[in-house]
Formats: C-alpha cells, structure tokens, sequence
C-alpha cells in the first residue's frame, strides 16, 4: 500500500472544509470524487477535522460539521472556524511568495512540466498585488513600482549552473567548476557529480573533487560557472577513516545559537533538526540549533523573522540585522532604477 504524503493530506484538510461550504450538504462519495480519494480517507479527514482548532479544544474551539448529516454519508459544516473562507495573503507574505516564485522559476528554467504552472501562480500573485486585494485586513493598493524586482543575472547563473549539473548527472559526465567559497576564496577544480540535494533553503551539488581526493559539496549559488567535460565521471570510494577523537571534526567545529522563538514559530523546531528544546510556561520555545556554517546560521535567523523573540550569540544577531540591512538597501535601489 503506498504511503500518503502529508503534504498532499494536510493541503486537502486545508480545501475540505471551504469545498465543503460551497457544497453544503454534498455526499462523502461526491467529495472523494472531487479529491481523487477514496470515501474511507474523506471520513478520516473529517475526524481528524473534528478535533481541529482553537486551545483549549472547547465547545466552539474545534472544527464540527453536521453529526446528523455525516451519520447519513452527507457533508455540511457547523462551526467552520474560518476553513470556509480560502486563505488570504497580506502583503508581505504574498510579496515574499512572488519573490520565491521567481528564483524558482530561473532554477527551474529548463523543467518545461513545472514552467506552466510556475508562469500562470506567478500572474496571479501580481495581479492580486496590483489590485491591492492580498491584504485581508484593509485591501490597501499596491503601486507597481512596490513590486519586487526581477534581475535575471545572479539567478539566471544558477539556472545555467543547475542545468549543466543536471546533464553531467544524466550522462556520468566530469563537470569543471569555478566555485567561490563561503569566506570568498575562488578556485577552480574537475569533480565527478554523484547527487544533488537541498535543505530548503539552498541547492547543493555532492560530488568527488579531483583535487581534493574527496567527497566534497558545493552550493549551486557560489558556483561561478559550470563547464560540462567530455570525459566520463568515475564512481570512487572514500577512503575509510580510523577511529578516534580526530574522526569527525565537523560535528563539533559547527557554529550553535541559542534561538527562543513565539509559540507560532513550532514549525522551525519541527522542520530542523534541534541540539535542544524546551518550552516555557508562556508557550514560548527555546532552541539550540547547530549550523553547517555562519551563514547557515544567519539564514535562519532571517526565515524565523517575526516568529523570534531574541538571539545568542548577540553578534549573531548583529550579524543577521546587517544582512537583512543589506537586502533592504538592495532592493530599494532596484524599486529607484524601475
């Protein structure tokens, strides 16, 4: 039997209920039928629906639908707590996606089966902007020139690099990089691709270096360029290591901080991987993750956003201030030059 994605599971919890709304009263065969599922997962959802919602977990603090109608095979909801409504974006957040959107878009530049949707989501992200109806509180107006700026050079580089990496994987060929480092050192090397992975935030190349006699990974953002090389790329073997205190550095040269996050912020700690965690009596979280490097580090800093309440180290913090500063600053002389 296959396993069910979350991700597919929890984006129908999320529709059921507005879906539902639209068709009040509408079978639970009919709307197995909508959401390519089986009757048997439709009751499931609205079981799991039932004891979704507010704290406390009240009267009037969970989700309901029709008790009488379900017992009967029907569908109609009596305290929707808002799932009945689509989801609205404000501003920021949908800035933010359109933003997103984009760097997609240029990665997956040659992925003709994601183009389509990525171009038509992407419209209607602007459109929604334009018309200044992503605000759910007051639908202010957004001007144009408030819209985020599209420069193709830095992510079109990317797409170019992702594109090369992904026939050098297809066809086992050697790639020759010119790769810039995390403390800005170039250098330029011959490696043997052997996968590519992602934590989320950044795509990374695993590959053999040639000149390093080792596994070795490689941010496609810091790859310069990327020259696809007619000579085949050859499986190797890393070197076993002897036991000892010397055997794995890395683990305990990795940078930590010490993050204490609002109650809304519990999705960081369940997506990354924690050293520690402890909730405090205001619901409140406090967090030591430890990072691949700084710049890791001040990355998640910068995604935790309104989600953090304070930082330590405290130059950590400085640190993420100056980054999200020089972000600011290059975007608002982007809005000037359009």
């Amino acid at each position: 039997m296959a396993r069910v994605s979350a991700s597919d599971q929890l984006a129908r919890l999320l529709a059921l209920p507005a879906w539902v709304a639209d068709n009040p009263g509408v079978s639970i065969e009919k709307a197995a039928e909508h959401f390519g599922v089986t009757p048997a997962v439709i009751e499931r959802d609205v079981n799991t629906l039932w004891v979704s919602g507010l704290p406390g977990g009240l009267h009037g603090d969970l989700v309901d639908f029709d008790a009488v109608d379900f017992d009967a095979g029907r569908l109609r909801l009596a305290e929707p707590l808002g799932l009945d409504r689509p989801v609205r974006l404000t501003r920021q957040e949908a800035i933010s996606l359109l933003m997103a959107l984009r760097v997609l878009a240029d990665l997956l530049a040659d992925d003709e089966a994601s183009a389509a949707g990525l171009t038509s989501t992407q419209q209607a992200l602007t459109d929604l902007l334009a018309a200044g109806a992503s605000n759910d509180v007051d639908a202010m107006a957004v001007p144009r020139a408030a819209l985020p700026v599209e420069r193709p050079g830095h992510s079109t580089r990317t797409a170019q690099v992702l594109g090369t990496v992904r026939r050098a994987l297809r066809d086992k060929r050697r790639l020759h990089l010119v790769y810039v480092s995390a403390t800005d050192t170039p250098s330029e090397r011959d490696v043997d691709p052997i996968t590519l992975k992602s934590d989320g935030s950044h795509m990374t190349l695993v590959a053999w270096c040639l000149s390093a006699k080792a596994e070795r990974s490689f941010r496609l953002d810091r790859i310069e360029s990327a020259q696809l090389l007619d000579t085949p790329a050859i499986r190797h073997r890393s070197p076993r290591r002897k036991a000892g205190p010397e055997t794995d550095r890395s683990a305990g040269d990795r940078p930590r901080a010490r993050l204490t996050l609002r109650p809304t912020g519990r999705w960081l700690v369940e997506q990354i991987p924690c050293v520690s965690q402890e909730e405090t009596a205001d619901g409140s979280l406090r967090v030591v993750v430890e990072g691949r490097d700084r710049a890791w580090l001040v990355g998640l800093v910068l995604s935790a956003g309104r989600h953090l309440i304070a930082v330590e180290p405290a130059d950590l913090a400085q640190d993420a201030a100056a980054a999200a500063e020089r972000a600011l600053a290059s975007y608002d002389t982007g809005t000037e030059r359009r």
